[in-house]
């Protein structure tokens, strides 16, 4: 019955990120938010963060929090010793990579673990309970902030990226030309683009 109503819950959010239900959206430390989040599992695979500081984007908290522990819980369970996660600034964006130390995941299977219900071998022998909605969920939450979440190379294990804009970009000095004045961004703001 649990386990039902979990995949019911997941099947919701799913449903409301696809029809781009409106969420509120505030400027986030990514860095920090992992490292947080990173340091409140116990037990089980080890995980160790290296995170730039003050990466910012801009973000609905709950869902950010979801993507990171859905690619954290992930990470440990198919890891042997160690889940390594870094967090960057790069080229406009906030580069959240999380990697483990497992078998990882075959070429032709990279994408198809985005899709709803999608389970390979190893994660229901590790996990016979699982939804497979994980990874779908995670995706969409990362397009809903005009970010990606891919499978990318790796010399071992799986390596999962989520890439996210950031808020970084400094503006240009009051007064000068195209500089308007501060004001907060709300969730009418058409600054704030929804999937």
């Amino acid at each position: 019955m649990r386990r039902l109503k979990t995949i019911i819950d997941d099947l919701l959010v799913l449903a409301r990120l696809r029809a781009g239900d409106p969420a509120a959206y505030e400027p986030i430390d990514v860095g920090a938010l992992v490292t947080e989040e990173a340091a409140a599992l116990t037990g089980g695979v080890p995980v160790h963060v290296d995170a730039d500081r003050d990466v910012r984007v801009l973000g609905n908290r709950i869902q950010l929090i979801r993507v990171i522990d859905n690619l954290l819980v992930n990470a440990r369970r198919h890891a042997g010793t160690t889940v390594e996660v870094t967090v960057r600034r790069a080229e406009g964006s906030a580069v959240i990579t999380v990697q483990d130390d497992g078998a990882g995941i075959a070429p032709q299977d990279r994408e198809r673990v985005f899709e709803p219900f999608v389970r390979l071998d190893d994660g229901r022998r590790r996990e016979p309970g699982g939804s497979g909605l994980g990874l779908s969920i995670s995706r969409d939450i990362a397009h809903a902030h005009n970010g990606t979440l891919t499978t990318e190379d790796s010399s071992r294990g799986a390596r999962f990226v989520l890439r996210l804009p950031t808020t970084d970009r400094r503006p240009p000095a009051p007064g000068t030309p195209g500089s308007a004045p501060d004001r907060p961004v709300t969730q009418g703001d058409s600054r704030v683009e929804e999937a």
